[in-house]
């Protein structure tokens, strides 16, 4: 039950994100998603020093040497990962010379904090021998997975009321938020069912119909109102309750209490470089397939052909009325090509939500993986 709450405000904030980072966008400025991070952090501050404290068994445990060297090769792998990811697309990825370097320093530091952390073990500041767990190590994978399903989901739908539907940022994040509602009505529920029934088979549902209403959103196209998708929004944050907290306790039941907090940090880590790499994929994926898409209509498209010579006959004849013979012909084509164009990225988005739908239905056969926990059983303190 209490990882329930917890998960609560896991799934649900990033669904409240969209609706007040476009509310900020459209009132104020972009700026202004950034700048909510002081006061928020500040509060976070405050809330963790009044309220967050030790459990039992590590409050008279010995702090060990601050890790140094394993700090700064996180630093630079995961810095170098954030870096490939965000400016990969726009600079054609290995296409260019600095992105290559880049990967080169990111395997490196990659490999080599993983060497020096797994030698190192009780002195580490990440203890890597905690995944030979399975279930811990079943579960990192899960939610590596998850991430990137949740986050490339949460980014697709508000892109695609905003460029292919002419919605403001406001307006999209409006229709993707009752996601949340979905995760709060099914909170009591997991947490309820997360005592009585095995965890892999709450996992399986979960994937599965996060999985079909992926595949829903995959019959998207231009003629859709706001509440088309209203039931299948609410059931996707519905199913991700029914994810999220069966990984977390299931990762964490076979492991020792003193090994959770390096577990959690760990998991966490996985759950956000998941997110990274899926918002970046999806993103990328949109753009070399609208380019495919745009060729094949453009190539299955009869230049010479009734409907589209009469099309643009009529577009020519509209413009030509404001702007003058030669321009409306131009202006007639330019209007074409813009459909074109929107059709083409409309594809992409269907296949991004099918390969996201896909993904979630191998996670079903990963959940298998899971050794078998007695439901009831109580999670360690501190599993977070």
């Amino acid at each position: 039950m209490a990882m329930a709450v917890f998960a609560f405000g896991v799934v649900v904030a990033p669904i409240i994100g969209p609706t007040l980072g476009g509310w900020l966008t459209d009132t104020y400025s972009w700026r202004y998603a950034f700048y909510i991070n002081i006061p928020v952090g500040i509060l976070a501050v405050y809330m963790v020093s009044r309220f967050v404290h030790d459990p039992p068994y590590i409050k008279n445990a010995k702090a060990s040497k601050f890790d140094r060297i394993g700090f700064g090769l996180l630093a630079v792998w995961i810095g170098c990962l954030q870096i490939i990811l965000d400016k990969g697309q726009e600079d054609d990825w290995l296409g260019a010379t600095w992105i290559r370097w880049a990967l080169l320093i990111l395997i490196i530091a990659f490999i080599a904090f993983i060497i020096y952390e797994w030698r190192k073990r009780h002195q580490a500041m990440v203890n890597l021998h905690t995944l030979k767990d399975r279930n811990f190590a079943v579960g990192c994978l899960l939610i590596l997975f998850f991430g990137v399903s949740i986050y490339s989901t949460i980014t697709l739908l508000p892109l695609f009321y905003q460029e292919l539907l002419g919605y403001t940022a406001f307006t999209a994040g409006l229709i993707v938020g009752p996601r949340g509602f979905g995760a709060i009505v099914a909170m009591p529920i997991i947490g309820w069912l997360t005592n009585k029934v095995d965890a892999r088979y709450l996992l399986t549902f979960g994937f599965i119909v996060f999985g079909l209403m992926s595949l829903s959103f995959g019959d998207v196209n231009l003629g859709i109102s706001p509440w088309t998708l209203f039931w299948p929004i609410i059931i996707t944050g519905f199913a991700l309750s029914f994810v999220f907290v069966p990984i977390t306790t299931q990762s964490y039941a076979t492991l020792r209490n003193e090994e959770i907090g390096n577990a959690s940090g760990i998991f966490n880590l996985v759950r956000n470089v998941g997110g990274s790499v899926g918002i970046s994929v999806a993103e990328t994926l949109l753009t070399r397939r609208s380019a495919l898409h745009q060729n094949e209509i453009v190539g299955a498209l009869p230049q010479a052909g009734y409907w589209l010579q009469q099309r643009l006959s009529a577009l020519e004849h509209f413009f030509g009325r404001y702007f003058g013979h030669a321009n409306g012909a131009i202006a007639g084509q330019a209007q074409i090509y813009r459909e074109v164009l929107k059709q083409a990225r409309l594809w992409a988005f269907v296949d991004v939500f099918r390969w996201i739908a896909l993904l979630c239905f191998g996670c079903v056969a990963l959940v298998w993986l899971f050794k078998k926990v007695q439901p009831g059983r109580r999670a360690p303190v501190g599993a977070h």
